[in-house]
């Protein structure tokens, strides 16, 4: 089969670990196309499935978007940088469900089964303002894709906030651009990567956005798995 995964840094796999790696060598017999893209919004990645800069139709397109619109309000220099690379943020929740539904629409002309994914983490305190507004996307997120026969929804915040259930958690959020640039460029391996997060007190990502070794690896077996379910 041909499976297509949409989204942002999470799906690009930079920084931090790639579940796409890990899936292309745990689904050998597919073949995978990566389209993730650092910094997409909701608009951003809606605007570039328009502009047809992804091409061809496939079996099943993963659609992993939505974080970014909420990490651009975490700080001053998160915003100026989506101006900059015009990805702009949603101005509030109706404008992303409207984009959400277009992403869907353009994805039902190129896939057979599409698999949204909710929005993740800003930072592991889920208690915080940034993952209870990832956690009203996430509500947004399935509901857009409840209108469509072909769109399953799949729930990974649930799984991560099972993992961090009972744990000390770190208020270390992703508040500076130059500190993720140099994470990009200096964390190569996964060891570097998991001895960065534990350094900062987290478990399942490397900066509370980014994956680490098991933030990966729960992403990448709930993805195998929906992918045996509809081989």
């Amino acid at each position: 089969m041909k499976i297509a995964f949409y989204g942002d840094s999470l799906t690009k796999g930079i920084p931090g670990l790639s579940y796409f790696q890990m899936l292309e060598e745990r689904l050998p017999e597919h073949e995978l196309m990566n389209y993730g893209k650092g910094g997409d919004t909701v608009i951003s990645l809606y605007r570039r499935i328009e502009r047809r800069e992804i091409h061809g139709s496939v079996d099943i397109a993963f659609l992993w978007v939505g974080v970014n619109d909420v990490l651009a309000k975490v700080a001053f220099t998160h915003s100026m940088l989506k101006r900059l690379m015009r990805q702009p943020r949603a101005k509030d929740h109706i404008e992303i469900r409207d984009y959400y539904d277009r992403t869907l629409k353009l994805l039902r002309q190129k896939a057979t089964h599409i698999l949204t994914v909710s929005p993740l983490l800003i930072g592991e305190d889920l208690s915080s303002p940034w993952n209870r507004e990832l956690a009203e996307l996430s509500e947004i997120v399935a509901s857009a894709s409840s209108c469509f026969s072909n769109v399953q929804y799949i729930d990974l915040r649930s799984s991560f906030s099972k993992e961090l259930a009972g744990r000390t958690i770190s208020g270390y959020v992703p508040n500076s651009i130059l500190r993720i640039a140099r994470d990009t460029f200096t964390l190569r391996s996964p060891a570097q990567v998991d001895t960065a997060a534990s350094r900062r007190g987290l478990y399942l990502t490397l900066d509370g956005v980014h994956l680490n070794s098991a933030g990966a690896e729960i992403v990448t077996e709930s993805f195998r798995e929906m992918v045996r379910t509809l081989s």
